[in-house]
């Protein structure tokens, strides 16, 4: 089972991954096609050559500074992207925990206060700790590849000083290899671009490394959405979710199906928008629930 937040989440994963790559083949291709030209027309400006562009007056430079500008607006655009992926991640975990909300009614909001000892200084923290679930039934390793991501998403964020963080030197020096050998196995083409014992690698986000990311996150996502759905159980999601939309989907013709024709039509809603299949013992609440 997995809920419509986490698909959601992939899906939007997907789509960057698509932009990315799509602007990433655009501007190989740019290089391939233009690098003669680029080389023999170095000092022209580019609403000179490129007249037909209607940008071109607007990023009116010499031929020659082009590709430097590239490597620029690369480095820009790449690490905004990472962040972008990191912010639908916590949209993500805030989306689950207004669902986990909607199923439990008992589990309090993210802005009341634990007891002190506990540690909820984090976002996945507090979410964990709301829905009463162990972090340790999660893998400790998606754990601490989480704080290495959101450590290097706060350093592109607020660049004002040449070192990293304590806490992320710390991961790097003394986690960085079980991460490295842990990543390296979940992936049939390993790790592609980050490494987690690499101080420089902390500071540096290419193509390889969103690749990676992304994937990262989908393990991370999929492994908090199976605990939640655990904690919540599927039965009582069925009654105060999946029903209830179910219902207001089909609308009055509810009435005009028999018993038989309800399950059936149930179990597809159930497996198209929650990879959810229906048990003998869900079959029995469907019934209690809608007949």
């Amino acid at each position: 089972m997995k809920t419509k937040e986490l698909r959601q989440f992939y899906k939007t994963l997907s789509e960057l991954n698509n932009s990315f790559t799509h602007y990433s083949f655009v501007w190989s291709q740019f290089t391939i096609d233009y690098s003669e030209i680029l080389k023999n027309h170095r000092n022209e400006f580019t609403k000179d050559y490129f007249k037909s562009n209607i940008l071109s007056k607007k990023h009116n430079i010499v031929l020659d500074k082009l590709n430097e500008e590239h490597e620029k607006t690369d480095k820009s655009l790449k690490e905004g992207i990472y962040l972008l992926v990191y912010s639908h991640f916590e949209s993500y975990l805030k989306k689950v925990f207004a669902f986990s909300r909607l199923v439990d009614k008992t589990i309090i909001d993210l802005e009341n206060n634990l007891d002190k000892n506990i540690n909820d200084s984090q976002l996945i923290d507090k979410i964990l700790n709301r829905i009463e679930i162990d972090k340790n039934v999660i893998v400790s390793e998606l754990l601490i590849s989480l704080d290495y991501l959101r450590l290097k998403r706060n350093r592109l964020t607020h660049r004002n000083s040449e070192n990293i963080s304590k806490s992320l030197n710390d991961i790097i020096k003394e986690k960085g290899n079980q991460l490295n050998s842990y990543w390296n196995k979940q992936f049939r083409k390993k790790l592609q671009g980050i490494d987690f014992t690499s101080k420089g690698n902390a500071n540096r986000v290419n193509f390889d490394i969103l690749i990676d990311l992304i994937n990262i996150f989908r393990k991370i996502s999929h492994s908090i959405d199976t605990e939640v759905i655990n904690k919540l159980a599927k039965e009582k999601i069925l009654v105060e979710i999946i029903i209830p939309e179910f219902k207001n989907t089909i609308g009055n013709k509810i009435k005009n199906y028999d018993k038989e024709r309800i399950n059936n039509k149930l179990e597809k809603y159930c497996d198209s928008e929650y990879c959810l299949t229906i048990t003998e013992d869900m079959q029995n609440i469907i019934y209690g629930s809608i007949a």
